[in-house]
């Protein structure tokens, strides 16, 4: 990691027309320092990736993707590097991205296939969600269907359900609402604790560790540069196919922000090919909460 560091430090030194070659050959050199660390090949669960190597060389990613590296490299360089890079690298800063912050603020556009029928107008929400205590509210917005839904999970109160209004012939009347019942289960197939930027580094974990354990490589099928609302992603393929029944989908594909330590966009299909969801993180703020924003009791709330 010294050389990769002196690689990117020699390069800031060159004047500002050789500087963005020289730090798409230092982050090459990145994808190659990771491809060789000699990674143990026995990772099955994301639990056992915890190694040193592995926080080392996932530190060093987060620093690059922090300090904004990765945004300058050219679309040649970024697709070199991510295509050596380790998925267990990629989970690993992620996640330690994601852990630095004490709650996130997030607007989402969400279209999933529920009851088999896809959503052609996505849901459009407001997510405020704090990780200790866990915490979330998160309200429907105007634009998107179900507008004016809201709900609050309080793990200090219940772990197995979420309070809320959600629509219906009680419209604004608030109850507790199972997780994973079926009211919930019409607005989702994902639960309200599925909402973070470190919900797609555990959808990549539980991936990258079955194809391990089938002998697959630890990369991803397929790397491209793709724009998505607005903004340049590298784009990552997982594509298990139908062979494995309990990967998440027949292939999903996460556009990476290039700014921010987490996905833009993860999207899912189905072995017919049909697509399952689309989740876009329009935008994603770190930002600390207090009790009265998971109170249903606050006046912005409707509850």
């Amino acid at each position: 990691m010294r050389a990769l560091v002196a690689l990117v430090s020699a390069a800031n030194a060159l004047p500002s027309p050789g500087r963005r070659r020289a730090l798409g050959c230092a982050f090459s050199g990145a994808a190659l320092l990771l491809a060789g660390a000699g990674l143990s090949p026995a990772w099955a669960q994301p639990r056992s990736w915890q190694t040193e190597p592995i926080r080392q060389q996932a530190k060093a990613l987060l620093q690059r993707w922090q300090g904004g590296e990765l945004h300058k490299l050219d679309d040649e360089a970024l697709l070199a590097l991510f295509r050596e890079l380790p998925t267990e690298v990629l989970v690993t800063a992620m996640q330690q991205g994601a852990g630095q912050h004490e709650g996130f603020e997030i607007r989402m556009q969400r279209q999933e296939r529920i009851d088999g029928d896809w959503q052609d107008k996505p849901f459009l929400n407001h997510i405020r969600l704090r990780r200790q205590p866990q915490q979330v509210y998160m309200a429907w917005l105007p634009g998107g269907p179900k507008s004016g839904q809201e709900i609050l999970f309080d793990a200090r109160k219940r772990t197995d359900a979420m309070y809320g209004h959600l629509g219906g012939v009680l419209g604004f009347v608030s109850k507790w609402i199972p997780l994973d019942g079926s009211i919930a289960k019409q607005n989702s197939n994902h639960t309200v604790l599925n909402l973070g930027p470190d919900f797609v580094a555990e959808v990549l974990g539980r991936e990258v560790g079955r194809q391990i354990a089938a002998g697959r490589s630890n990369r991803a099928d397929r790397v491209e540069v793709l724009q998505v609302a607005g903004q340049r992603t590298v784009a990552l393929t997982w594509a298990p196919g139908a062979a494995d029944p309990a990967a998440y989908a027949a292939r999903t594909r996460v556009c990476l922000n290039l700014r921010q330590p987490w996905a833009l966009q993860i999207e899912s299909w189905a072995a017919s090919g049909e697509i399952r969801e689309r989740i876009l993180y329009e935008r994603v703020e770190p930002k600390a909460f207090t009790d009265q924003d998971f109170d249903p009791k606050n006046p912005a709330y409707r509850f």
